[in-house]
Formats: C-alpha cells, structure tokens, sequence
C-alpha cells in the first residue's frame, strides 16, 4: 500500500476527511458513480489537493483498505509475536474472522468486490489483503500449534476458514441472514478439530 507523502498533522487530518467522505460516497452511490468532484465536496478539500494527496479513486481504496485491514489485524484477541500462545484467544479470534464480525460497512465491501471483476487495479489491492489475512491467519495458528511440522497443512486451514467466511459474508448481504449459532459452533467444531490434528501430527 502506497504510504502517506506528508506525515504533518494537518496533511494526515486532510487525507483522513478525503477517505471518510469516499468511504460513505462508495457506498452510497458505488465506485463509478463517485468522482473527485463530489469526494471534493463531501469533504471540503479542493480536487486539485485530493490528488497531490491520491493518485486516483484506486488509490483512495488502498487507503480505505490498509485502514480497515490494520484495524481488524490489531485486536488484542489475537496472541501473535512475543505474546504467550493462547488457543481459547485465537479461537475467540478465528471466530471473530469467520462471523465477519467487525465488518466495517457491508455496502462499501460488497461495492469494492464487484468492482474488482471490472478493474484490475482494485482486484489487485483485494488480493494483497486476501493474501495478508491468510498470512495473520497462519501466524494465529501456528502460536497454538508450533509442533506442526508442515506448512501446507495450516495454510490448508487458513484458506478454508477464508472460505467459510466469505460464504457467510455473501449469505449475510444477500439474504440478510446471520449465521445461526448452531452452525457456527459446528464450523468452530470443524476448526478445533483441524488444530487438534495438527498438533497431534506435529
């Protein structure tokens, strides 16, 4: 993700009203429908410094992206790094994830995914957050099962967890259903199951 070209205060404040004002126009009237004039508007900055600050819409999106990103993958849930491996935290953690719990605006995400079918520059910026989310994924699976000895395995499990919690993001927007808790305790079944054998094989 591109970093910020001035790091003063008042750069960070004026690029953080051009984002928040992108976030709700994207998801009010969609990706296409958004130009810098109307960015310009919502945020009462000039057109002209939006794009000494961003590049294009993509770039406002990238932004939007790590925002969001850096704010999921900071919870205190997830024991990572120096932090002593606890299973109960990364299970609450890994639940966290497969409910899309913290989804910051499901008509913004929804709008970014299909946008990425016609727009290589955006699919692109989703596959690096897919692929940094795999990666959290097997580091919180690896602090409770540092004996595995395969890699293949845990990105194995990283992936079907991503799966599984994009099938429940597309059922929760599209029929406006959540997760019953039975199936999630079924599918937090199936997660316990796969670290257990994962340890036992390591």
């Amino acid at each position: 993700m591109p970093e910020p070209r001035d790091r003063s205060a008042k750069a960070n404040a004026r690029r953080a009203k051009i984002v928040q004002a992108a976030r709700e126009l994207f998801a009010e009237n969609g990706f296409h429908a958004t130009g810098m004039a109307r960015i310009s508007e919502r945020s009462g900055v000039l057109v002209g410094q939006i794009y000494r600050d961003f590049a294009n819409k993509e770039a406002i999106v990238a932004e939007l992206a790590e925002q969001d990103l850096a704010e999921f993958l900071g919870g205190d849930e997830l024991c990572c790094g120096g932090c002593v491996p606890d299973r109960a935290a990364v299970r609450l953690w890994v639940e966290r994830f497969i409910t899309c719990a913290d989804m910051p605006d499901e008509r913004l995400v929804s709008e970014i995914i299909a946008e990425t079918t016609r727009n290589p520059r955006l699919a692109a910026i989703f596959r690096s957050v897919d692929e940094r989310l795999r990666e959290r994924l097997i580091q919180a699976l690896s602090a409770i099962v540092p004996q595995a000895s395969a890699a293949e395995p845990l990105r194995c499990l990283a992936e079907s967890i991503l799966v599984v919690s994009a099938g429940i993001f597309q059922r929760r927007v599209v029929k406006k259903q959540e997760t019953p808790p039975a199936v999630m305790a079924l599918l937090m079944d199936f997660v316990e199951r796969e670290i257990d054998r994962l340890a036992a094989q390591g």
